[in-house]
């Protein structure tokens, strides 16, 4: 069975396409009017940094082995850029790289020459034709300009890296911004009316779906979903008010199969933009046993263990106080 979470960044992507916001006028401790329905602003600049990192584990139960032998995959990815979106439907966003870099198994491979890099990336993935730089002399003369002899041949050689680079660049910034479009709204409703500390059903409709799509049907009781609003808290140097919502959906009495979603949702109080902060912590378990009459592996069960955490900051740069060089830096201050 293909897993649940196919992507690195797939619930918490498919929240940042389509954005959530929350009504003004809460107050600490009061009624907070909430609503889920809102979109990021066309054509704005936002910060965006997305850390993720999944662990997945395969392991062998054999009959009479009391150490299994396993199988462990690591990858990570840091990515910090600008963000601005050009169109919601169809969705089509530009990417401007600040920082880019993946780990895979222990290894990392850091994209820090593509820094200055702009991507466009549309709901069907990046098209490699929007991605300029490194595409010829002329693009990484531009952005790398010209000077002395020496200057010159660090061009070359950095040239030949950004080539060599752009492939695997294009599939990692593919792979951050591949989910499909989803409505928050399906899983938290349209608008809810909440004191600190409620907690309400959330619909478990969309997750059905997609494991339905990846070959398991479940009944609607075999998943829950939930949602708290957790009161308000600040952001960035405590210039930004937040409103905390903690969305929690797991799995129930399934053979062979389990899954539990947290997800800590940031909100701005003021404004209609996505939200600022989504941290995300995804456990599956797929349990498999080996068809009988295979030789040697009768009763044997393979295992396969899959756990995603990400923070991904989404910040309207109007929202943020001052400029500064190095201002995706200061969110993590």
């Amino acid at each position: 069975m293909t897993r649940l979470f196919s992507g690195v960044l797939c619930f918490c992507a498919a929240l940042l396409t389509a954005g959530l916001f929350l009504l003004p006028a809460s107050v600490s401790g009061k009624d907070a009017e909430l609503k889920f329905d809102g979109r990021p602003k066309v054509g704005e600049p936002y910060v965006i940094s997305v850390n993720t990192r999944q662990v997945r584990t395969y392991r062998m139960k054999l009959v009479g082995i009391d150490n299994p032998p396993r199988r462990r995959e690591t990858h990570e990815i840091h990515a910090v850029g600008e963000l601005v979106y050009q169109s919601l439907d169809p969705l089509v966003v530009q990417f401007k790289v600040e920082v880019l870099s993946q780990t895979v198994d222990g290894v990392k491979t850091d994209y820090a020459p593509l820094a200055g890099m702009t991507a466009i990336i549309r709901s069907s993935g990046v098209n490699l034709r929007d991605i300029p730089l490194g595409t010829d002399e002329d693009a990484a003369e531009s952005v790398l300009g010209g000077g002395s002899a020496a200057a010159s041949d660090t061009k070359k050689k950095t040239t030949k890296e950004i080539r060599e680079m752009l492939p695997g660049a294009r599939r990692l910034i593919a792979s951050m911004f591949s989910a499909p479009l989803d409505r928050p709204d399906e899983y938290l409703g349209k608008s809810r009316k909440v004191k600190p500390g409620e907690k309400w059903t959330a619909s478990a409709k969309p997750m059905l779906e997609a494991i339905k799509a990846n070959g398991l049907e479940l009944a609607e009781d075999k998943v829950t979903a939930t949602a708290t609003y957790n009161n308000t808290s600040k952001f960035y140097e405590g210039n930004i008010l937040a409103q905390n919502v903690f969305f929690l959906a797991e799995s129930a009495n399934i053979p062979g199969y389990d899954f539990k979603l947290e997800v800590h949702f940031q909100f701005p109080d003021d404004g209609d933009d996505p939200p600022f902060r989504v941290e995300r912590s995804a456990t599956e378990v797929v349990n498999r046993a080996i068809p009988e009459g295979v030789p040697g592996f009768s009763g044997a069960v393979m295992d396969c263990v899959t756990h995603d955490d990400s923070l991904l900051i989404l910040v309207r740069k109007a929202l943020m106080k001052e400029k500064k060089k190095n201002w995706f830096l200061d969110l993590f201050d």
